[in-house]
């Protein structure tokens, strides 16, 4: 039987957290607790777009898809990863660093990108140092049919861009984008892996809090 290695790439949601400038961090409070009401009961108050998440193409597009709306095939499958390996310096990517790196796709994979930032994670230089990719490299994952654009960085456009081009490159192409993934250092380049990042079914949202995992067959190594 074949053994599979699960691999977490999600944050843990606190609520001390570091968050996008400008949003709220989540919220919890006991509503019940065992030594009182006999149970321990949470609530817990937080933006959809906080930690790990999903963004659908409502995000910022007017008649678009929700988040219930997307096929869940765009957030499971087959993957690969392209790492850049470059200090984060809030640089732009280019489809020739990615070609010249060697790396391949298949149509409708699931593209996975490692800038590197998590090094910087739970300080400010996270919010401002990550790498983004240029709209040239994004039209030639629209190329591929890439099935989702996934990312360690907390954006796909620089904290500095007010268009949000990049989203909406994206998103005009139906192509849903994860931001906030961790652990991609444990993912190996050039093999294909399987990532899940399964958003809330949440009605007419633009987005939502996922738990991705990445899962490495057996022999799959680094």
């Amino acid at each position: 039987m074949n053994h599979s290695r699960i691999i977490d790439l999600s944050y843990p949601i606190t609520s001390d957290m570091l968050v996008y400038p400008g949003t709220e961090r989540p919220s919890f409070q006991w509503v019940g607790r065992v030594n009182s009401e006999g149970y321990n009961l949470t609530r817990m108050t937080m933006l959809v777009h906080t930690g790990t998440h999903v963004d659908s193409p409502g995000h910022f597009l007017e008649e678009s898809q929700w988040i219930d709306e997307m096929s869940l095939d765009r957030f499971y499958g087959p993957a690969k990863l392209f790492r850049l390996n470059k200090k984060p310096d809030n640089q732009e990517v280019s489809l020739k660093d990615v070609i010249q790196s060697g790396f391949q796709m298949d149509e409708e994979d699931i593209f996975v990108f490692a800038t590197g930032i998590e090094i910087f994670a739970n300080t400010r230089d996270y919010n401002y140092l990550y790498p983004y990719p240029s709209e040239e490299l994004i039209k030639w994952l629209i190329s591929k049919k890439a099935r989702a654009f996934m990312t360690d960085a907390t954006s796909v456009d620089p904290v500095s861009e007010k268009d949000s081009r990049i989203h909406k490159m994206l998103f005009g192409a139906g192509i849903p984008i994860v931001e906030n993934l961790q652990n991609l250092s444990e993912v190996p380049v050039n093999e294909h892996f399987i990532i899940s990042a399964l958003p809330l079914k949440l009605s007419g949202r633009e987005g939502s809090p996922c738990r991705a995992i990445a899962i490495l067959e057996s022999g799959t190594g680094l």
